[in-house]
């Protein structure tokens, strides 16, 4: 009886994805609501920060990274084919699952933040200010109700739900809900901009003291000096320091990679798809940071997040200081604001749609493999997803908002950022390998993967900056803690259960499959079914 490779042959997904939607989900998993809170932490830490210099330069450093990523989905276009199923094909897997289990972890309780971020940041604060404004009272009331903590995870958890429920229902579902949602985010952002392009700082400084008392606006721009910013003479250093947070905005452009197995003509569509999503952030972000220092006042702006960060007791506004609330004040008309607040959970849609899609397609290509539980890799016949391990993922989420919302002590201490930069920073490693141990599977790639620079196959030396690049990118963050966050004892628990999960189930489910008769490693000596 001859030896069982994989647990089945095929995975029972589907390639229903084309470019337009590979191009969406990168784009998705790039904007989110994250931006509005990135640009407020890198003027608060860094005065004096060029942002769009920042974008631009993370932008073309990102780029070369980028195209690693297809090179490797062209040799293994499969699902969790850039990171765990390189690494474990070229390297090793349980190394490819302990770097995918890291970086799963981050996406999982980060879907807690953005759901909170989105009603939170996208839907009171704005809310707030259009009150405020209006002197509409029911609307004051109802921006206080949305950020009580019953109620964000209240509406928070059913955002998760059906995301979840979409992500479930098949490409089809998936296909319709992402156009519709990049219609109207991008009817919010051009709304957004329309706003900044139309006020001037003498406009909006009489705004700001028409809306919170005379002098206002000067007395923020004179006070954060005073309790110690300081910004440099020189734009060049906090710029380069800024750079691992611009790259946590622009992060995204190479996830679809994860789900490279229902992409058609994946090669194409992954290098529209990823080269696209780069071009777009850097751009559109760059421009949106020049934009809201042209209108509301460099040296405002980065006041007014200094004090909001640093010395909240020193802060006069009763908003925050985020281009969303800002622009509130400018603008009363109500199809403008809800346009603007429809777009923070349009984007918000888009990054936990990402956050679920990755981590079940982890789990499905480690119970392909046999070393993961088969349960966590069932496929429905009628929808064509793994049901099972996107119910799984969104519980996980709901389960991260509450710990945010209930007890932020230790929802908040949990440090994503690093858990995601850090589970993608060994993946270059397998184009490296690929070249050095896997020359069949080498010679075997599309043409497009065995291109060679000086007799060095491009793949290789892409896959190598790539490993340099985000290491750089972490060292830079570790030596100034307070770009990374704390890591703290709950990243290092989280980082460490994601370890032992890795290895115990590895372990575990190779002597379980051994005495049934399989032989995993033969799994891993092949590119697996799709």
């Amino acid at each position: 009886m001859a030896q069982k490779t994989f647990l089945r042959e095929a995975t029972g997904l589907v390639r229903d994805f084309g470019t337009i939607d590979a191009l969406l989900f990168a784009i998705g998993a790039i904007i989110g609501p994250f931006w509005v809170v990135g640009f407020s932490s890198e003027w608060y830490l860094f005065p004096g920060v060029n942002i769009p210099a920042s974008l631009i330069i993370v932008s073309f450093l990102g780029l070369a990274n980028g195209v690693y990523y297809i090179l490797i989905t062209s040799v293994i276009p499969r699902s969790a084919g850039g990171s765990y199923g390189a690494l474990s094909r070229a390297v090793h897997p349980l190394l490819g699952m302990v770097m995918s289990l890291i970086f799963s972890a981050g996406l999982l309780l980060n879907i807690g933040f953005i759901a909170d971020i989105t009603f939170s940041v996208g839907i009171a604060s704005p809310l707030t200010s259009y009150a405020t404004v209006t002197g509409n009272t029911g609307l004051a009331s109802l921006a206080t109700t949305l950020a009580t903590p019953t109620v964000v995870f209240g509406i928070g958890t059913v955002f998760i739900v059906l995301i979840a429920l979409i992500a479930a229902a098949g490409t089809r579902a998936i296909i319709l809900a992402n156009k519709i949602a990049f219609v109207v985010g991008t009817a919010g952002i051009l709304a957004l901009i329309g706003i900044l392009v139309t006020t001037t700082t003498a406009h909006f400084q009489t705004v700001v003291n028409g809306f919170a008392g005379s002098n206002v606006y000067q007395n923020i721009t004179s006070t954060a000096p005073a309790v110690g910013m300081k910004i440099p003479s020189s734009w060049v250093e906090p710029t380069i320091l800024s750079l691992p947070v611009s790259f946590f905005i622009i992060l995204g452009y190479a996830f679809n990679t994860y789900y490279a197995g229902e992409i058609r003509r994946v090669t194409r569509s992954m290098t529209i798809a990823v080269v696209g999503a780069i071009i777009f952030a850097g751009g559109f972000f760059s421009l949106l940071a020049w934009l809201m220092e042209y209108s509301f006042g460099s040296n405002f702006i980065v006041a007014a997040n200094y004090l909001f960060n640093e010395a909240p007791s020193k802060y006069p506004l009763s908003i925050a200081p985020y281009v969303n609330s800002l622009a509130a004040l400018v603008d009363s008309n109500p199809l403008v604001n809800i346009l603007i607040m429809a777009n923070f959970v349009a984007w918000g849609y888009f990054l936990i749609i990402n956050f679920i899609f990755i981590p079940s397609r982890n789990f499905l290509a480690y119970s392909m493999d046999g070393v993961f539980p088969a349960r966590l890799g069932a496929v429905s016949d009628r929808y064509h997803s793994p049901v099972v391990s996107i119910a799984v993922c969104s519980l996980i989420g709901i389960g991260a908002l509450a710990f945010l919302v209930y007890l932020p002590t230790v929802g908040g201490a949990v440090n994503v950022t690093y858990l995601i930069i850090g589970g993608t920073a060994l993946d270059g490693l397998a184009g490296v390998a690929l070249v050095l141990r896997k020359k069949r599977t080498f010679e075997e790639a599309p043409p497009i993967a065995k291109k060679k620079v000086a007799g060095i196959p491009v793949i290789a030396i892409l896959g190598a900056y790539s490993v340099v690049f985000i290491l750089s990118l972490i060292a830079l963050a570790l030596f100034n803690p307070v770009i990374i966050g704390p890591l703290g004892l709950v990243t290092d628990v989280t980082t460490m259960l994601a370890i032992l999960v890795a290895v115990v189930s590895y372990f575990g489910m190779k002597q379980y499959n051994k005495r049934r008769g399989i032989d995993v490693n033969l799994a891993f000596k092949e590119i697996p079914p799709e």
